[in-house]
């Protein structure tokens, strides 16, 4: 009788898991331990363990809490992020951001709030760059 390895898959360290392509559009909550590329359109609440990327076609109107996040499309709504958030020089970001580090591209557009947190204490920078 063979058994089974029951161990947890090893998520792997690079690579898409979940696309959600153009032409698509997604309503409702998604919660996925695997990183995630949004071509199409998102309208809920994200939580990913790993990165997710919204491409530059991309449209998400949600809450999004992940590892890191990539912003080259649309996002309207607030996102966590334990490490960086990107917005690319063709991301717009309105909403507020949580993260450890947040970068802006030159032609990035974000309007809205952003905290970050150094260990010690939280600092809240708004911002309005168009």
């Amino acid at each position: 009788m063979a058994m089974l390895n029951k161990a947890k898959p090893q998520r792997r360290a690079a690579g898409t898991d979940t696309l959600i392509g153009e032409g698509t559009l997604w309503e409702g909550s998604c919660t996925s331990e695997a990183d995630i590329r949004i071509e199409g359109e998102v309208i809920g609440d994200l939580r990913i363990s790993g990165e997710v990327v919204i491409g530059e076609k991309g449209v998400v109107r949600s809450d999004i809490t992940a590892k890191d996040v990539t912003i080259a499309g649309r996002l309207e709504g607030t996102v966590k992020a334990e490490g960086v958030v990107r917005i690319t020089s063709t991301g717009k970001l309105i909403g507020t951001v949580q993260a450890g580090s947040l970068i802006i591209e030159k032609g990035a557009v974000f309007q809205g709030t952003s905290q970050m947190s150094d260990g010690a204490e939280d600092r809240i920078f708004p911002c309005a760059v168009v």
